[in-house]
C-alpha cells in the first residue's frame, strides 16, 4: 500500500508539473482574425479561413506580431502546398527585417537547389540543419523555436533541427536579442500556399527565475535586456531582487540595486495607481524583514521611504 501511495504521489506531481508546463504558453492567434498581429505595407498576404492563417498573394506583405520578444518558445503548426514556400521571422525590426533579425525556412522540397542550409528548419543563409525534418507536404507539422538569449534551436515535429549560438556564427553576431516574430508572405507561385494554427508563444522574459538568471550573465547586452524585463514584471520581482542585494557577484548586485530603484520609482510616478504603489511598498517591506546584509537593508529602507513618500 505504502508504495502505491509514493507511486500515486510520484504520477500526481509529474502530471501537474507537466500542466504548469504547458499552461506557460499564451496563445498569439485567436482562431477568428488577425488580431494582436499586423500586417505590413504592401498586398494583403495573408487572410483568415475556419481557425487557420492562409497566406496565398506571392510577395504581398509579412505579417508580424504588434509586440516585441527576446527570450522565448514559440510554437506552431504549419501546411505547405506541394511547392510552398514561406519562413519565420525572429526579433526583426519591421523596416529591415532580414538585416535586424533571421528568418527560419519553411519550404517544400520541390527543388534540389535547397540545401540544407535553405531548407525548413535551417536559419536561412546562416546555419544549416544538421537533422533535415520530414518535408512531406500537404500534411501538417510542428514547428518550434527556442531563443535562449544568444542560443537558438528549432524543432520539427519533436526532433531538433538547428541550433545555433548567435556569438559563434559570424553572420549572426549583430542580429538584434529583442524584436518581432512574424511569418512571411507566400513565395512561391500563383495558386500556392502556406497554412497556420495553433500558434503559441512561452515568454521567458515574464518568468522570473530566468529573467533573474540573466543578471549573472557576463554579456552586458543580456544583463541589459533582463534588467528591462525584471522592470516590466514589477513588484513580483522585488523579494528576489532584494536578496540579490547581498549577493557576492557585483554585476548581479548592481543591476538589482539599479532595478529596484526603477521598479519603485515607476511606482511613484503620477500615473501609477494606489494599488500598484501599496504592492511595490509591500514587496519593498518583505524584501527588508527577510535581508541579513546591512547595506541592502539600508537601501531597501530608503526605497520604502521613497515609495511612501508620495
Amino acid at each position: 500500500m505504502k508504495r502505491i501511495f509514493i507511486l500515486f504521489t510520484f504520477i500526481v506531481t509529474f502530471l501537474s508539473g507537466f500542466a504548469q508546463d504547458k499552461n506557460h504558453f499564451s496563445p498569439l492567434f485567436n482562431g477568428n482574425d488577425l488580431c494582436n498581429w499586423m500586417m505590413l505595407e504592401g498586398v494583403p498576404a495573408f487572410n483568415v479561413s475556419d481557425g487557420v492563417i492562409v497566406t496565398t498573394c506571392r510577395n504581398g506583405s509579412d505579417l508580424l506580431t504588434q509586440n516585441d520578444f527576446g527570450n522565448f518558445i514559440f510554437k506552431f503548426e504549419y501546411l505547405l502546398s506541394e511547392v510552398g514556400n514561406s519562413g519565420v521571422f525572429i526579433r526583426c525590426e519591421p523596416d529591415n527585417r532580414s538585416r535586424t533579425g533571421f528568418e527560419v525556412q519553411l519550404l517544400a522540397p520541390w527543388t534540389p537547389y535547397r540545401d540544407d542550409l535553405h531548407c525548413t528548419g535551417s536559419i536561412y543563409g546562416h546555419v544549416a540543419v544538421s537533422n533535415r525534418p520530414n518535408e512531406t507536404t500537404g500534411i501538417w507539422h510542428t514547428m518550434e523555436i527556442k531563443c535562449d538569449r544568444k542560443k537558438i534551436t528549432v524543432s520539427v515535429d519533436d526532433p531538433v533541427t538547428t541550433v545555433a549560438n548567435t556569438d559563434t556564427v559570424e553572420s549572426m553576431k549583430d542580429k538584434h536579442l529583442k524584436g518581432k516574430i512574424g511569418f512571411q508572405s507566400n513565395h512561391s507561385k500563383k495558386g500556392e500556399y502556406v497554412k497556420f494554427r495553433n500558434i503559441e508563444i512561452r515568454n521567458l522574459d515574464a518568468e522570473q527565475d530566468y529573467v533573474l538568471s540573466g543578471f549573472y550573465e557576463k554579456d552586458a547586452q543580456i544583463r541589459k535586456l533582463s534588467h528591462e524585463a525584471a522592470v516590466k514584471i514589477g513588484a513580483p520581482m522585488i523579494e528576489m531582487l532584494a536578496q540579490v542585494l547581498g549577493n557576492e557577484n557585483p554585476m548581479a548586485r548592481a543591476g538589482a540595486k539599479q532595478v529596484l530603484f526603477d521598479i519603485t520609482a515607476r511606482s511613484t510616478s503620477p500615473d501609477s495607481s494606489e494599488a500598484e504603489k501599496r504592492t511595490v511598498a509591500l514587496a519593498l517591506q518583505k524584501g527588508l524583514e527577510n535581508s541579513n546584509d546591512k547595506s541592502a537593508s539600508e537601501y531597501l529602507g530608503w526605497l520604502i521611504e521613497l515609495a511612501e513618500c508620495t
